[in-house]
C-alpha cells in the first residue's frame, strides 16, 4: 500500500504586510513520490492495527472513536518488537494515529499516557508532538526514499495549528507565547518560512538583534525564489537590513564593519527588486549609514549610481533622497542632477525643489534659483525660507553685477524679498507629507509672526503627476499668541496624490 497524507501539505502564503502575517492554508497533496512506499499490511499484527485505525477514522461517535485510538495505542505500546519487520509501517501508523488524537476534543497536546490508552505509567504526560516529531524522524530513516512526503507528512493540522498561534500570539504582542509556538511548530517542520518569521519579530521585539538577523535569514532562505512568498522575501529582507545596521551599532572593530557591510548588501538586494517600493528613500538612507558605518565612505556613491542612469524606476522622494546623500558626502554635481530629476518627475515635490534652489546657491548658479522657487512659493507660500531663496539668489547675482546700475537693481531685489519673508504675519514649516495608496496627510506647523494674535483657516489642496487638484480640506487654528507654535493635520481621501498647497495665509 502506497503512503497517504492525512492532514495534507502546506500550500504557500504570503505576506500581506510588514506587520501581520497571514495564516498558512493547508490543501490535500497531489500525491506521493513513486519511490514511497509503505506497506502497513505486514506483518500481521501491523495488518489488524491498520484496520483498527481506518475504523477509528471513520467513527462518527467520539467515544466509539477514542475506544478504538485507545485500543490501537495500546497495541502499538504493548511489544512493540512484534512489529519489527516493519519499522516505517509501524511509525508511520503512531504517526498518524497521534494526528487523530490531537484533533480529539479535551485531549490538547500534552495528556497523560492513560487518556490515550498506554497502560505503562498511565499518570505521565505524553508530548503528542514530540513524539509525532519521533515517529516521523523513525519513518524517513527507515524508508529514506520517502523523505519528500515525509515532510509533507509533518506540515499537518497539528503544525497548522502550532503555527496560527505563533503568528496569532506575535500579532498581539505575546513574545513568550509566539516563541513557544513557533518552536513547536519547527519540531514538526522547519520547511515553512512562517514560524522562523514568527521568531524573528520576537527576537527583534526583544532588541535581541544577532538572534533576530539569524532568523530573518532562514525566512529568507527558506522562502527562496517561490513567488508565493515574494511579499514575505522582500519584507524579511527589509527587516533583515534594519536589525543587521541595529546590531552593528552595537558592535566594534571587525565585527561592526562586518555586519555593516551585510547590511549594506542585503539593501542593494533589495533594492534591486523593489526600486519603486515607497520604502526605497528610507532604504537608501540606510545603505549610505551602513557604508559609512562600515569605513566605506567612499563607496557611497554607488549607493546612488543607478538612479542617475536609470531614474525611471525610482519615485521623485527616492532621487531627492539621493540627492541628500550625494550633497552629504559633497558630490554637488551629482545633488545637482538627481534633485533636477526629482523637480521632473514630479513638479510639485516641495522638498525636491527647495533642495535644487539651494543645491544652485552652492554652485553659484544664482539666475537658475529663480524658476525651482516661484514653484517652491506657489505650493508653499507662507515660508520664510522659501522666500529668503529670492533674497539669496539675488545677492548673489548682486556680487556678481558688472555694472552699478544691475548692483543696484539687484541690491533693491535682496531688500525687497528680505522684506516680504520678514512681513509673513504667520511662517509655516511643513511638519509632515504622507501619501497613500487611497489617502494622504499633510502637517503644517504655524509660527504666529505678527504681533497679534492670528486665527486661521489653513486650506491644503492635494495634486495628482499634472498638477491638478484631486482632493481638499480645509481645518481652522487658532488663536495663535505672537512667537507661539501650533500644528495642523489635513488629510484627504484619493488615489494619485503626489503633491500639494496650501492656501497664502495673512
Amino acid at each position: 500500500m502506497r503512503l497517504t497524507c492525512i492532514a495534507g501539505a502546506v500550500v504557500a502564503a504570503s505576506l500581506s504586510s510588514l506587520l501581520l502575517a497571514p495564516t498558512p492554508v493547508v490543501a490535500q497533496p497531489g500525491g506521493v513520490s513513486a519511490a514511497c512506499t509503505i506497506d502497513p499490511n505486514s506483518p500481521t499484527e501491523l495488518a489488524l492495527q491498520s484496520l483498527a485505525f481506518q475504523r477509528a477514522r471513520g467513527a462518527k461517535d467520539a467515544t466509539e472513536r477514542q475506544r478504538l485510538l485507545m485500543g490501537l495505542m495500546k497495541e502499538l505500546d504493548t511489544k512493540p518488537e512484534r512489529f519489527a519487520r516493519n519499522p516505517a509501517g509501524y511509525q508511520y501508523l503512531l504517526s498518524q494515529a497521534l494526528l487523530l488524537w490531537a484533533a480529539e476534543p479535551g485531549i490538547g497536546q500534552t495528556p497523560t499516557r492513560g487518556q490515550l490508552g498506554l497502560v505503562a505509567n498511565p499518570a505521565q504526560p505524553y508530548d503528542i508532538v514530540v513524539h509525532m516529531d519521533s515517529a516521523f524522524t523513525r519513518v524517513q530513516a527507515a524508508a529514506p526514499e520517502c523523505a519528500k512526503d515525509v515532510a509533507d507528512l509533518r506540515q499537518n493540522d497539528v503544525w497548522l495549528a502550532l503555527t496560527r498561534s505563533a503568528l496569532d500570539a506575535s500579532n498581539t504582542g505575546k513574545l513568550d507565547s509566539a516563541e513557544y509556538y513557533a518552536k513547536r511548530s519547527m519540531l514538526l517542520s522547519n520547511q515553512n518560512p512562517y514560524p522562523s518569521f514568527v521568531l524573528a519579530n520576537v527576537a527583534t521585539a526583544r532588541k535581541e538583534y544577532a538572534a533576530a538577523v539569524s532568523h530573518w535569514q532562514k525566512v529568507i532562505e527558506i522562502a527562496g525564489t517561490d513567488t508565493s512568498y515574494r511579499d514575505l522575501r522582500n519584507s524579511s529582507l527589509f527587516n533583515l537590513s534594519n536589525n543587521q545596521l541595529q546590531l552593528a551599532e552595537t558592535q566594534s572593530g571587525e565585527a561592526r564593519q562586518r555586519t555593516a557591510r551585510d547590511a549594506a548588501a542585503t539593501i542593494k538586494t533589495l533594492l534591486a527588486i523593489v526600486p519603486g517600493s515607497t520604502d526605497a528613500p528610507n532604504l537608501l538612507s540606510n545603505w549610505s549609514d551602513a557604508l559609512v558605518l562600515a569605513g566605506d565612505s567612499a563607496q557611497v556613491a554607488t549607493v546612488y549610481a543607478d538612479l542617475l542612469t536609470n531614474p525611471v524606476p525610482y519615485s521623485d522622494i527616492s532621487l531627492s533622497m539621493a540627492g541628500v546623500i550625494a550633497t552629504r558626502i559633497k558630490r554637488s554635481d551629482d545633488a545637482l542632477r538627481l534633485f533636477e530629476l526629482a523637480v521632473q518627475k514630479n513638479g510639485t515635490a516641495r522638498d525636491a525643489l527647495r533642495n535644487l534652489a539651494a543645491t544652485y546657491y552652492s554652485k553659484e548658479q544664482y539666475q537658475k534659483m529663480f524658476e525651482p522657487t516661484a514653484k517652491l512659493l506657489e505650493l508653499d507660500p507662507n515660508n520664510f525660507d522659501g522666500w529668503m531663496m529670492y533674497a539669496y539668489a539675488s545677492q548673489g547675482l548682486m556680487k556678481t553685477a558688472k555694472t552699478p546700475a544691475l548692483k543696484k537693481a539687484w541690491t533693491d531685489s535682496l531688500v525687497k524679498y528680505q522684506s516680504l519673508a520678514e512681513a509673513l504675519p504667520v511662517k509655516v514649516d511643513v511638519a509632515g507629507f504622507t501619501r497613500g495608496v487611497e489617502s494622504s496627510t499633510v502637517i503644517l506647523s504655524l509660527a504666529q509672526a505678527a504681533p497679534t494674535p492670528g486665527q486661521y483657516a489653513v486650506t491644503v489642496e492635494f495634486l495628482d503627476q499634472n498638477g491638478a487638484v484631486v482632493a481638499s480640506g480645509t481645518e481652522s487654528v487658532g488663536p495663535i499668541k505672537t512667537g507661539e507654535r501650533k500644528q495642523v493635520t489635513i488629510s484627504a481621501a484619493g488615489g494619485g496624490i503626489v503633491g500639494y498647497r496650501y492656501k497664502a495665509l495673512k
